[in-house]
């Protein structure tokens, strides 16, 4: 971490004012030492360069989920960043209807970050700063890849329990809530971080035209494909792209089902469309969220909102607390 991180830091269960304890450094980056709570007096570890506001003890409910997510990210890390031009195009799609640009000069938060693919494509927005934040030691992995980007930050924790001291101005979380416990618990915890004229925009799995997925899909992935060790469900995952491959081939010329989503998949290479399999396999916990349960949070919390379907599959919304803080163009819920 750099010190200028402390600024934004406070303990997640007291909201304590942070000292930096540091014992080694280089260059800018502290690589080890401590942040200590003048209040409670709780000590908090930094190592490979980062706050770690995790205890091992932490929430058992979610260990296989982010870890099974983490040795994805580490397993296709490579990939993953070799293809900058698209994931520069993938999340400019997945934060529809925002203007990346919205993030120029702001305070932004990225929660479970993952191995840094998006912390690495919005810093070229020019955020003040950027903050990425995930729960399992995949934030390691993140903070080695944005090393080089002086205003890009990684921190470990929970997305429950929030070590921030100043309200962030845009937060996006993609494909992050639909693999907590508790989906709108996770969601209005980010809102409580959301400064009064903040936006908060989220990609997350929709429950419409993905029911065969939740009856037959999730008790295999529950059971069987989430347990497997990380070199079985590895060659699954290859052996699984395959046929998936020629789905998207067909789906050029035949009206399949899906035929959006395997259009949309045209761009991969089979090396990160066997991540996206990976993906899809691995984590115990999963909900596919309807259009009706959004909308809910929505009203719920009295957001102006835009709610938007992405490949007739998944959903994008936008929140925000303040009328005029949305793009003008866009109808507004809520």
């Amino acid at each position: 971490m750099r010190e200028s991180l402390l600024d934004v830091l406070v303990c997640p269960d007291c909201q304590g004012e942070l000292t930096l304890l540091p014992t080694r450094r280089s260059g800018d980056h502290i690589e080890e030492g401590s942040l200590k709570c003048r209040q409670c007096r709780r000590r908090f570890r930094i190592e490979h360069s980062v706050p770690n506001f995790v205890s091992e003890e932490d929430r058992g409910d979610v260990i296989q989920t982010t870890s099974g997510f983490a040795r994805n990210w580490n397993e296709f890390n490579e990939i993953i960043l070799d293809n900058d031009g698209l994931n520069d195009e993938l999340f400019r799609d997945w934060i529809a209807p925002l203007d990346p640009e919205a993030m120029r000069g702001k305070l932004v938060l990225e929660p479970g970050c993952g191995m840094g693919r998006w912390l690495k494509v919005a810093a070229r927005y020019d955020p003040r700063m950027l903050i990425g934040l995930d729960y399992s030691a995949v934030a390691y992995t993140a903070a080695r890849n944005v090393r080089d980007l002086p205003n890009v930050h990684v921190v470990r924790a929970d997305i429950l329990r929030l070590p921030l001291k100043q309200k962030v101005e845009v937060a996006f979380c993609l494909g992050v809530i639909h693999h907590t416990p508790q989906p709108e618990r996770s969601f209005k915890a980010l809102l409580e971080v959301l400064s009064s004229t903040g936006i908060l925009t989220v990609w997350v799995y929709g429950q419409e035209n993905n029911g065969w997925i939740h009856r037959l899909i999730t008790p295999i992935r529950v059971h069987i494909t989430s347990k497997l060790p990380h070199r079985v469900l590895m060659s699954l995952s290859m052996l699984l792209t395959a046929p998936l491959c020629l789905a998207v081939a067909a789906s050029a010329v035949l009206p399949l089902p899906y035929r959006r989503y395997l259009r949309h998949l045209r761009r991969y290479p089979f090396r990160y469309m066997s991540h996206i399999v990976y993906d899809h396999l691995v984590p115990e916990i999963a909900h596919y969220l309807s259009r009706g349960e959004l909308e809910r949070w929505v009203a719920d919390a009295s957001l102006h909102a835009h709610l938007s379907e992405r490949n007739g599959n998944s959903w994008r919304l936008l929140v925000s607390r303040v009328a005029g803080t949305l793009p003008s163009a866009l109808p507004r819920t809520g």
